[in-house]
């Protein structure tokens, strides 16, 4: 039914299928119940503790101004932590920063190599941080 490509995708994002018992899942409960402010406590916690999927999702509030002011250089930051744990979507989404210059210096080859290092791993559709937050 999905194809060899298809397969190969589903098999690359099973890692980072989630748990519901970990605490960034908690705080997208949070989220979608409409505490924002507990969720964004809870992800920073998370993300400055290292966690690469708290970041992302903070990454994503930060760029989009969601229950927060929009800070695209946050943003980036956000989205590199999370990116140098091998998170494809944030790979992709730092890459988009860089070829379009959003709070960081436009820097076509490092797009490009953001973009590479995420293409390697995730299919274009499995990118959902804002699907999971019920924005997409």
């Amino acid at each position: 039914m999905w194809g060899l490509r298809g397969a190969a995708c589903a098999l690359l994002i099973l890692p980072w299928a989630p748990s519901a018992a970990q605490p960034v899942d908690q705080a997208l409960e949070d989220w979608r119940n409409g505490d924002r402010a507990a969720a964004i406590t809870t992800w920073r916690a998370l993300a400055a503790a290292g966690d690469g999927e708290a970041a992302l999702f903070l990454g994503y509030l930060n760029r989009n101004g969601l229950g927060m002011p929009r800070d695209l250089a946050r943003a980036a930051q956000w989205y590199r932590q999370a990116a140098e744990q091998g998170r494809p979507e944030a790979q992709y989404e730092l890459a988009l920063m860089y070829e379009l210059g959003l709070g960081v210096e436009q820097d076509v080859d490092e797009a490009a190599r953001w973009y590479g290092l995420s293409a390697g791993q995730a299919c274009p559709a499995e990118l959902t941080a804002g699907g999971r937050l019920g924005d997409r």
